[in-house]
């Protein structure tokens, strides 16, 4: 089987890259995950697990056990005969359904904490935000992955909130954070996303149920302007 090449036609994995052989499969995952979120991986190739474990030196097993966490992210898709493939960068008729779907759950979401929400619950939000805070250097998956986690992870603690299980559970199939980020990512993202955050809070807080959904929904679709050009930028290319 074919090994995975960059554009230049070398291998994508250097020294730097390359984990020990006795490294566990998130470290694999983590590493792949990078090279697909920075589209070093392009959108549409294939990834060959004899080629990907001879690149990292290790064996298929942690390479396929990453691969289908990837898959589960959507940043891989897998089809009988044909392996793994990257998946496509999110397209407009996809990336506005994810919005629509998010503005019609979310904005509910935190109406439903603002009237339920716990103490600790609220600690965690606030502690979510906090960590948010701290700058992010780069614009590489790698600098701001783990902003990236906490985008998510806030979203996922509100839903939490609520006490419904199935909204955590619809909000975490749409994985959109995952598919956004990968479509774009600038630095001032970053206090725009807190300071939005930071006003859902203070409704939730608050107790007001209609200024917490107003606040997730300027929220969503101030996140949506911005990403909109970036999806004009990915179809030109």
């Amino acid at each position: 089987m074919s090994r995975v090449l960059s554009p230049a036609g070398t291998s994508l994995f250097g020294p730097v890259d390359a984990p020990r052989r006795s490294v566990l499969a998130d470290e694999i995952y983590e590493i792949l995950k990078s090279k697909l979120m920075d589209n070093v991986v392009e959108p549409g190739a294939r990834l060959s697990i004899d080629g990907l474990a001879r690149d990292l030196g290790v064996s298929p097993t942690p390479i396929r056990e990453a691969l289908a966490r990837l898959e589960s992210d959507g940043l891989v898709s897998k089809k009988a005969h044909h392996g793994y493939t990257a998946a496509p960068l999110i397209d407009a008729r996809s990336f506005e359904e994810l919005f629509r779907m998010r503005l019609l759950l979310e904005p509910a979401c935190a109406s439903w904490a603002a009237q339920v929400a716990t103490s600790d619950q609220l600690s965690e939000l606030r502690n979510l935000i906090s960590e948010m805070g701290i700058p992010v250097s780069g614009e590489g998956y790698d600098s701001y992955k783990t902003f990236a986690a906490q985008d998510a992870a806030f979203h996922v603690a509100l839903a939490a909130a609520t006490g419904v299980a199935l909204m955590v559970e619809t909000l975490e199939r749409l994985r959109p954070h995952a598919q956004l980020y990968r479509l774009y990512y600038t630095l001032g993202l970053t206090d725009d996303t807190v300071s939005e955050h930071q006003r859902v809070l203070e409704a939730v807080a608050r107790r007001d149920e209609a200024g917490a959904a107003q606040a997730m929904s300027a929220h969503l679709s101030a996140s949506r302007a911005r990403l909109a050009g970036a999806l004009g930028q990915s179809r030109a290319d």
